[in-house]
């Protein structure tokens, strides 16, 4: 993927996300739920969010293509860690 294409992507998936959190936040606002089942609600939109970013190679936590990641803790990692 060119840099221009790149970026015209990341835009779009921001803009999806930014939409979604807009949802989710009115969401919750009209729910009768408890503290700790909003907490388990938005953990799970949280993780869906990022298998969204990472199924088109972006990184949900730095927004940089995957293979450019160089997060510390990725949230989606390239590869497994191995035990040492």
């Amino acid at each position: 993927m060119d840099a221009a294409a790149g970026n015209r992507r990341i835009f779009e998936l921001l803009r999806v996300y930014h939409q979604s959190r807009e949802n989710i936040r009115i969401l919750l606002e009209m729910s009768s739920m408890s503290d700790y089942e909003r907490m388990g609600f938005i953990d799970a939109w949280q993780e869906e969010m990022a298998d969204f970013f990472a199924g088109n190679g972006f990184c949900f936590a730095c927004n940089r293509l995957l293979a450019r990641c160089d997060c510390a803790e990725p949230i989606r990692p390239r590869a497994p860690h191995t035990a040492a």
